[in-house]
């Protein structure tokens, strides 16, 4: 009898550690159309060195690949697939401009088939490259590929979250909570999310009115973000919360400025507030959780090719970031570097920007001048953007926190993952830990 109950203990105690060996907390942070350009012209801007943001701190740095099949050489294998197919580091470089640039490179971004959001995102939330416009979705095959989110959603051990600056049925949270053939089945693509995939809290901006209604009916409280501080709020911990981001907009960089004077138009409805609220309500309802968070501004300035707002796109991603950081490592909460993991990524890069010489800490180039939206004399030299679409460059990847080690079983000798190793990691961590 003594030796059953070891038996029993040993097992117990076995498997309660394999949990315990678990992150509680996942934070995936998605920095659409974000390049490493874009990251040294905010670093540049605000500390006249680069390297210097948030997630440059983080111990896990790496680059990411996010081509898709449209620009694979030869008959794409998700088992035994070959990435230098998909992007050849040969003519492209193992590290992203500026800190490699020359004619052949240049040329090749130009003419490779881009990756689209859908198809780079998909690659990270289901483990395998689709083509683009693809939402979890094998177009060869003509079946959807479950993703990681209804991966933890079958474990019910953890409860999820999005959050993001645009439309909650965008193609990021589209990438990781929802499946359809197109990434423009708007409507479709909120319904599965709201009905099917349900997470505990939804925060974006939301243009189709009927939502609202449909997302009440699946048992979510709907509120606006100009509501989440008010004391009636925070009693709804046993709810489903639906909140529509209302009032959002990206910074405004000034010259010449101190660290904090970019410029809300709405000071009182700032991005990193709403999301701490979010982390408030998810720590309060006492359960461990995976939450997605998605900047889509940064790819929205690059693709008009307007570099102050990309400052300020990137800016507003940094001081959310820097606040998640400083909050787990602060011990006021249950959260810490030991049980949460936070991974910051861009799925792809936008807009090309290139420097014809960095500009000094505090200075904005000068404008174009403009007649019927079409540039009519080039003011300034100093920056220039080569596309108002997508290229395959390579992307940065940092982690820090819980686990963070996981991501160095990927990274091969060039040091670079490519983007279906974001849902390898995932899958480490909620699934095969």
């Amino acid at each position: 009898m003594k030796k059953f109950i070891l038996i029993l203990l040993f097992i117990f105690l076995f498997f309660l550690n394999i949990y315990a060996d678990k992150p509680k907390y996942v934070f995936l942070i998605v920095a659409e159309g974000l390049s490493v350009s874009n990251e040294i012209a905010l670093s540049n801007f605000l500390y006249g060195k680069d390297k210097m943001l948030a997630w440059n701190n983080f111990p896990l740095q790496t680059f990411m690949t996010t081509w898709s099949i449209n620009s694979y050489i030869g008959q794409y294998n998700k088992t035994n697939f070959d990435s230098e197919k998909g992007y050849d580091t040969n003519l492209a470089g193992t590290i992203p401009y500026p800190y490699y640039k020359n004619d052949k490179a240049e040329k090749y971004f130009k003419n490779s088939v881009p990756t689209d959001s859908a198809a780079s995102l998909t690659a990270m939330s289901v483990g395998q490259k689709v083509y683009n416009n693809s939402i979890c979705y094998d177009k060869t095959n003509k079946i959807f590929i479950p993703n990681i989110v209804d991966k933890i959603n079958e474990q019910k051990e953890y409860n999820t979250a999005l959050i993001t600056t645009n439309n909650f049925y965008s193609v990021a949270p589209a990438s990781f909570f929802s499946h359809n053939k197109s990434k423009n089945n708007y409507n479709k693509i909120a319904e599965e999310i709201l009905s099917k995939t349900k997470p505990e809290i939804i925060i974006g901006q939301n243009d189709i009115y009927e939502m609202n209604k449909f997302a009440a009916y699946n048992g979510y409280y709907c509120l606006s973000s100009s509501e989440i501080n008010k004391p009636q709020v925070f009693n709804l911990v046993n709810k489903k919360l639906f909140v529509k981001l209302q009032k959002y907009c990206v910074p405004k960089p000034t010259e010449n400025f101190t660290l904090d004077s970019f410029e809300y138009r709405f000071s009182d409805n700032k991005f990193s507030d709403v999301v701490s609220y979010c982390i408030k309500m998810l720590l309060e309802k006492k359960a461990p959780f995976f939450t997605l968070m998605e900047f889509t501004d940064i790819d929205k300035a690059n693709c008009e090719n307007d570099y102050n707002k990309m400052l300020g796109a990137v800016y507003d991603c940094n001081k959310t970031v820097e606040l998640i950081y400083n909050l787990v490592k602060s011990n006021s909460t249950d959260m810490n570097l030991n049980n949460t993991v936070i991974i910051v990524v861009s799925p792809y890069s936008s807009g090309m920007l290139r420097f014809n010489k960095f500009l000094a800490k505090g200075i904005l180039p000068r404008p174009n001048i403009m007649i019927d939206d079409k540039t009519f004399l080039k003011w300034d030299t100093s920056i220039d953007y080569k596309t108002k679409g997508n290229i395959n460059e390579l992307t940065g990847c940092y982690c820090a926190g819980a686990k963070s080690d996981l991501f160095k079983k990927y990274i091969n000798e060039k040091n670079i993952i490519d983007n279906t190793d974001i849902y390898n990691v995932l899958n480490d961590i909620f699934i095969n830990d």
